[in-house]
């Protein structure tokens, strides 16, 4: 047998096999091998029967969920009818109790008196009450002829009691007019005059020479790049009497030379928090840093300050050594401030997370400048009050 021939005898017995067959729901033809039942469903027609059964179970449920919120509803007004039956019987209630020992003014019988009533009664006997215009007197000519004479009294009394002579004018004082408007008056006619006497009235002069305002306290936050953009949160509370001033770079001597021109018009007895130390300890020693501390402090006390340094934060970047010299300094600087009289005010357990400072490891992150804002906010609120 030949292979066309073996060929051949495949593809018969395939036809054979391989039979048209119709979907009973939807009609539609498919080739299938082997003889199907009668009732042959396709695979689509399937699933659509399992989608429609699912809907009729959610439509079920939605009609048993309606059916029990009206139940419910109904049970709430039931509850609310009953309640406010309760409120008005006790209403009621206590409206006998208090109308209970009260007699008619006529007859003589009990009477049973409510809160409208009671209004009512007492607005017709105010109406009883005699009512006078305050002004009929000056509607009279007799009146109004004796209430200007008394009006040129007290105009003629002024008059002679003022230093100013005959035919001048008068400048009036009230008592809503200022020092300084009084005084540029008092100059303006005396100019007029050309008499050269001093018209201020007595008591004027002191009472302008020892008016003062008063002002708040002044706070200073002064230190290097790591006050960045905190200024708003410490200046936020009071942005007129508050100032953050960040001086790049700066270290210890730095703030030294520029720390009186910073205070030049501080007032007195301002708050100075200082946070500096973080450059020096990359390039000087701690006998030379300690020297600087001792030497800023001198500067301090010239001044009468309130003043509170900032701890030294860690410097992630450089390692344990730098971490282990700034610690020692933070210590000193504590025991130094207690000493001096000084206050000390640390960061070093708040800010250990790496996530807080930039990329650099030197500088603070914007998360890292918000925490230290609000520590410095906290501390100036501590301290002022």
């Amino acid at each position: 047998m030949t292979d066309s021939e073996v060929a051949v005898g495949v593809t018969h017995v395939a036809d054979d096999t391989m039979k048209m067959t119709g979907c009973g729901s939807c009609g539609m033809y498919m080739i299938l091998e082997g003889a199907p039942g009668k009732s042959f469903v396709c695979m689509k027609c399937r699933l659509i029967e399992l989608m429609e059964e699912k809907i009729r179970g959610l439509e079920m449920q939605v009609e048993s969920l309606v059916e029990f919120r009206k139940g419910f509803e109904q049970i709430m007004e039931q509850r609310h009818e009953v309640s406010e039956g309760k409120s008005s019987d006790l209403q009621m209630e206590a409206g006998l109790g208090n109308s209970e020992g009260r007699l008619g003014e006529e007859s003589g019988q009990w009477k049973h008196v409510t809160k409208r009533t009671r209004q009512r009664k007492r607005r017709a006997s105010e109406g009883e009450i005699e009512l006078q215009n305050r002004f009929a007197e000056l509607e009279n000519e007799e009146g109004a002829q004796q209430v200007v004479t008394e009006g040129d009294r007290a105009r003629k009394k002024r008059r002679a009691v003022s230093p100013i002579g005959k035919g001048e004018e008068l400048m009036e004082i009230t008592p809503n007019m200022s020092p300084r408007r009084i005084q540029d008056g008092l100059k303006r006619i005396t100019r007029e005059n050309g008499n050269g006497k001093n018209l201020q009235p007595e008591g004027t002069g002191d009472r302008l020479e020892n008016s003062t305002v008063t002002r708040k306290r002044q706070v200073y936050v002064i230190g290097d790049s790591l006050l960045r953009r905190i200024d708003r949160p410490v200046t936020r509370a009071d942005p007129e009497n508050r100032r953050v001033c960040c001086l790049p770079g700066a270290k210890i001597r730095d703030v030294d030379l520029r720390l009186k021109r910073i205070l030049k018009g501080a007032g007195k007895n301002p708050l100075i928090i200082l946070h500096v130390g973080t450059n020096d300890t990359a390039r000087f020693s701690l006998e030379n840093i300690k020297g600087d501390y001792v030497r800023l402090g001198r500067t301090l006390k010239e001044i009468e300050a309130q003043v509170i340094f900032s701890g030294i934060l860690p410097v992630p970047r450089e390692g344990q050594q730098r971490c282990d010299k700034i610690m020692t300094i933070n210590r000193w600087l504590r025991q130094w401030c207690y000493k001096e009289g000084f206050g000390m005010y640390g960061h070093w357990e708040a800010f250990m997370d790496r996530g807080q400072f930039s990329r650099d490891g030197l500088h603070l992150s914007r998360e890292g400048n918000r925490l230290l804002g609000w520590r410095l906010a906290q501390l100036i609120k501590r301290a002022l009050n």
